[in-house]
């Protein structure tokens, strides 16, 4: 058997046939479980003996990802996209009133004369 052994004597990889980079030849006792509960670190190499590691903790999930999807960023850009548009028509219609009232304007001017 060939052990992948970090500086810590944890047991990061290992193989039963082949070889492995920067393995060490193991032909000790080796636990009856060890293939099926074999994790990286969840065994250690204690004195040349296979053990497991007391201190051995399951990794954690990664965290969950908090920034948007796809998705949510292209209706975000849709919204964006739509207060624009509903900005640019405020202005249009404000600048129509203030047109309509240059017009009348005009017209009470010249039905003045």
């Amino acid at each position: 058997m060939k052990l992948v052994v970090d500086g810590n004597g944890m047991i990061t990889a290992y193989c039963m046939v082949g070889d492995i980079p920067d393995s060490v030849e193991y032909d000790n006792i080796v636990p009856d479980d060890f293939e099926i509960n074999f994790k990286p670190s969840f065994y250690m190499l204690q004195d040349e003996v296979i053990v497991e590691n007391s201190d051995y903790v399951e990794p954690t999930d990664t965290p969950p990802d908090d920034s948007p999807t796809s998705v949510q960023e292209a209706i975000n850009k849709l919204g964006e996209a739509t207060a624009k548009m509903a900005n640019d028509d405020n202005q249009i219609k404000s600048a129509i009133n203030k047109l309509g009232l240059t017009v009348a304007d005009l017209q009470q001017t010249k039905e003045v004369k």
